[in-house]
């Protein structure tokens, strides 16, 4: 059964490798990798998960330096691809999804260059958590998942630069951001080993390029409407659904570069649980559940995509179910001049609070 799994998956990379070399017009390469690695056991509950693993992914990518985004970065690309994982274990099972990548170069190493790599996406994981039939898998509740990838690799030119090899270091990250319980994530650090098929491109053409509509402002303002759901209580769980409002001063360093600084509001009834799960959630007050913060961090942004990190202090909780201290991940995409969809995880050391849903307007 795992020789012919592996047989039809290495089959349909080759097809569909094979499909987007006939068909790219604008694009620079099809790229297929293999990565080999282990399920970090970084909780003692999922200590019976260890196990070793690899990954196989197929990618299309796209040079992105003639762009007006692009010219801000070093040797910018992207991809998107569809991966693959063998988790390692009858518990674990497998994992199937599509991701999105945007790749960086960092340093110059001759005729070679080091590169950071950063991806996003959802996959299908086959086994998930059961009391029934897989009590053991303590770390995955829901099949589908959230996933990311990073990795810093060597890009290596060969062929007379047609392609390229790459092999470095990268960790994969699966969890469902809280919203369905057990959701410990799996931890999956690698070495990876890529090979990139360089296909037809338009490289002295600028078509496709992004125009800037306006000048650079030195500071932008907006206010994002949230909205998120946890589960809490391993043995009961129990849906909670989180709002709030958030007000961010961008502080423009290029086009593409941002200083962000601003204030949380969100109502979270679970701190009211935390202390008494006997009592009526439709009874507690505001004061019970809000949380004031603020918040600061940076935004890199890739034509309408962002990207944003953030570290936030509380300035009131209701109690201390939560760290002081609170981190904030995600990506921001621009609709036009004044809306925005964003997509955050909050977490608190390490551990996910809740994934923040929002529509955002900028004046």
């Amino acid at each position: 059964m795992e020789l012919r799994l592996l047989h039809f998956i290495l089959t349909s990379c080759i097809l569909i490798i094979s499909t987007f070399t006939s068909i790219a017009q604008n694009s620079n390469y099809v790229s297929g990798s293999y990565t080999p690695g282990f399920l970090l056991a970084h909780r003692a509950d999922i200590k019976n998960l260890a196990a070793h693993n690899y990954g196989l992914e197929v990618a299309y990518e796209l040079d992105r330096t003639n762009t007006s985004w692009g010219s801000h970065y070093q040797k910018p690309s992207i991809g998107y691809g569809f991966l693959y994982y063998n988790l390692g274990k009858e518990e674990t099972g497998h994992a199937f999804g599509g991701q999105a990548h945007v790749k960086l170069n960092v340093l110059k190493l001759g005729s070679a260059d080091l590169r950071f790599r950063a991806g996003a996406g959802l996959a299908y994981l086959t086994q998930e958590f059961n009391v029934q039939t897989n009590r053991r898998n303590q770390a995955i509740g829901s099949h589908l998942n959230g996933s990311m990838q990073f990795g810093l690799i060597a890009h290596i030119p060969v062929r007379s630069n047609k392609d390229y090899i790459e092999c470095g270091i990268s960790i994969s990250h699966y969890s469902n951001a809280a919203f369905k319980v057990p959701n410990l994530g799996y931890n999956i650090p690698s070495f990876t080993l890529r090979y990139g098929l360089g296909v037809k491109s338009n490289s002295s053409s600028k078509a496709g390029m992004e125009q800037e509509e306006d000048e650079t402002k030195k500071y932008d303002w907006r206010v994002t409407a949230i909205y998120g759901k946890k589960q809490r209580n391993f043995a009961n769980p129990l849906n909670f659904y989180n709002k709030g409002i958030q007000f961010r001063g961008l502080r423009n360093v290029s086009a593409t570069k941002a200083w962000r600084f601003g204030l949380d509001y969100t109502l979270d009834k679970s701190y009211k649980y935390a202390e008494d799960f006997t009592f009526p959630l439709s009874d507690v007050t505001i004061a019970d559940q809000s949380e004031v913060a603020i918040a600061g961090g940076f935004q890199w942004s890739f034509g309408k995509v962002g990207v944003a990190a953030e570290i936030g202090a509380y300035l009131y909780k209701p109690g201390v179910l939560k760290n002081p201290l609170n981190q904030r991940m995600g990506l921001i995409y621009t609709v036009d001049k004044h809306w925005s969809a964003q997509g955050m995880l909050r977490f608190h050391r390490g551990v996910a609070d809740f994934f923040e849903m929002g529509i955002g307007y900028t004046l």
